[in-house]
């Protein structure tokens, strides 16, 4: 039993000793993940520098944790059946390095339940900010997608403000053309009525010109009848 006892005890104390290494390991993790969560960092990306330091991910370290403890708890429950073997009765030395492994098994599940329960607020808590942080990024470039379509429609506006300055300026200017187009045929109406005033004398004049040209014609007929009378006359010895 001697033989048997001290191998499980060995085995006890290795088991404490690798719990006290994953232990300090875990704490070391944990305030690694409270440093980030105070300064604004996310738990993934704590965990990533974690790994990138060669640590590993806390949840690795939780399931070798628990893989221990449960490993331990059946050393002890060995070391118990060896205490309560009928072959021999345990002595008093036995029976206290039970009782002290057991503590022990107990201290490392608070401590390691402690533990766990400080991370897991913690990356509840850096989630919550996470998502905080998220919605408030989200609402500002909302706003700033809000701003951007207020400046585009009031780009519109003033392009269209433009579109009707300039429509206008080229109504004034086809007015004005229209003005002097309308002065310029009022003055072309004057002159005709000038022109038409003075018609009447100038029908008359010409009249009195065809008149004269028909008397000149019928002179000028005569005198060259009665020559050629005269020449004719002469000729024949009238």
């Amino acid at each position: 039993m001697s033989t048997s006892w001290d191998n499980a005890r060995r085995h006890a104390r290795a088991l404490e000793t690798a719990l006290d290494s994953k232990l300090s390991t875990y704490s070391k993790l944990a305030a690694s993940i409270a440093r980030g969560s105070s300064l604004g960092g996310s738990s993934s990306r704590d965990e990533l520098s974690m790994e990138e330091e060669g640590i590993g991910g806390y949840k690795l370290v939780e399931e070798e944790i628990e893989e221990l403890l449960s490993k331990l708890e059946q050393a002890i429950e060995d070391l118990t059946s060896l205490i309560n073997s009928p072959s021999q009765p345990p002595s008093t030395s036995m029976q206290h390095s039970a009782q002290t492994h057991r503590d022990n098994l107990d201290d490392y599940r608070r401590d390691f339940v402690r533990t766990r329960n400080n991370v897991e607020q913690t990356i509840r808590r850096s989630n919550l900010l996470g998502s905080v942080r998220k919605d408030i990024s989200d609402y500002k470039s909302g706003r700033s997608g809000t701003t951007d379509a207020l400046l585009q429609d009031r780009s519109r506006i003033d392009s269209s403000h433009r579109m009707i300055d300039d429509t206008l300026n080229q109504a004034y200017a086809t007015r004005e053309d229209f003005a002097q187009q309308r002065t310029f045929l009022a003055s072309i109406d004057s002159r005709m009525g000038g022109v038409l005033n003075q018609m009447p004398g100038i029908n008359s004049l010409i009249t009195m010109i065809r008149t004269r040209r028909r008397r000149d014609t019928v002179i000028m007929g005569c005198v060259i009848g009665l020559c050629v009378v005269l020449l004719l006359g002469y000729m024949f010895g009238f």
